[in-house]
């Protein structure tokens, strides 16, 4: 039954308590943020893409279709959870390596009404833009162990196409943009300028990470669909910042904050503003 007061220890709803929580977001959304807010959380163990995180190779495999090597890795995922999880009540991982691989074969793994997941939206703009300073781009092969690129198998949503082709487009993208990026090391090595990217390049490269943002917000309603006994949270990043609306959202997942948890909601976290 619910509870129309925050009583209870601030739970309305102990029958939804969930045994394990996760994220669906992209990069530079907040969720290490995310992850610190959960530390503060009764009776729960909270990490921010911990061990195996699910990038890289194993995750460019699964968004090619190769999906083997993910479903590995996510029954390693159970077992690391389990341990970590010890004798705590809830299990809690901010990660935006979810949606792209592991958190598919969860729900076999887990009772699907014993997981939660928030699904944390920022800013399309915000993220893009985020995404490109920090140099998680889909053109070098950092950002590829991260993100998703027009390369991948059925996507969503389509990616970003030039000169009639998608494929073609990006493959040209990359090839161009070490070049240059090695050309503006040297130039700004010898001469402490930067040479800069073309316009166009720069421009293809916001449009691809725009179209991952929406891509992940494409997958997040797939997800909803596929595993309707999930119980989902969806937030704003302006929403972790004001603690009313972190306490409703934790409510919902039949949680509560410890006291401190005031102590850490509007403190943001991996600004990387170098």
């Amino acid at each position: 039954p619910l509870c129309s007061c925050l009583g209870c220890n601030g739970i309305w709803n102990m029958a939804k308590r969930i045994d394990y929580l996760f994220s669906i977001n992209t990069g530079r959304s907040g969720s290490e943020y995310l992850g610190g807010i959960l530390k503060h959380v009764v009776d729960c163990h909270a990490e921010h893409e911990p061990e195996p995180i699910g990038n890289g190779a194993v995750m460019r495999q699964y968004l090619r279709g190769e999906h083997g090597p993910m479903r590995e890795l996510a029954q390693n995922k159970i077992k690391a959870i389990q341990q970590a999880k010890g004798d705590a009540q809830v299990y809690a991982e901010t990660n935006h390596c979810f949606i792209k691989g592991f958190g598919w074969f969860l729900p076999e793994l887990l009772p699907q009404e014993k997981i939660g997941v928030i699904i944390l939206k920022r800013d399309e703009a915000k993220i893009a833009q985020s995404l490109l300073r920090v140099g998680c781009s889909p053109l070098v092969s950092g950002g590829r162990d991260w993100i998703c690129t027009p390369e991948m198998a059925l996507p969503l949503v389509q990616p970003p196409k030039r000169l009639g082709s998608t494929r073609a487009a990006y493959h040209l993208a990359r090839a161009i943009k070490f070049p240059v990026r090695v050309l503006d090391f040297l130039v700004y090595k010898c001469c402490g300028k930067r040479l800069g990217y073309p316009k166009w390049l720069t421009n293809y490269e916001l449009d691809c990470l725009a179209w991952y943002v929406q891509e992940t917000h494409a997958r997040a309603e797939v997800y909803k669909q596929t595993y309707p006994n999930i119980t989902f949270v969806e937030v704003t990043i302006d929403d972790l910042n004001e603690l009313e609306s972190v306490e409703a959202m934790l409510s919902q997942f039949g949680l509560a904050g410890q006291a401190t948890l005031k102590d850490v909601v509007g403190k943001p976290t991996n600004l990387k503003t170098d």
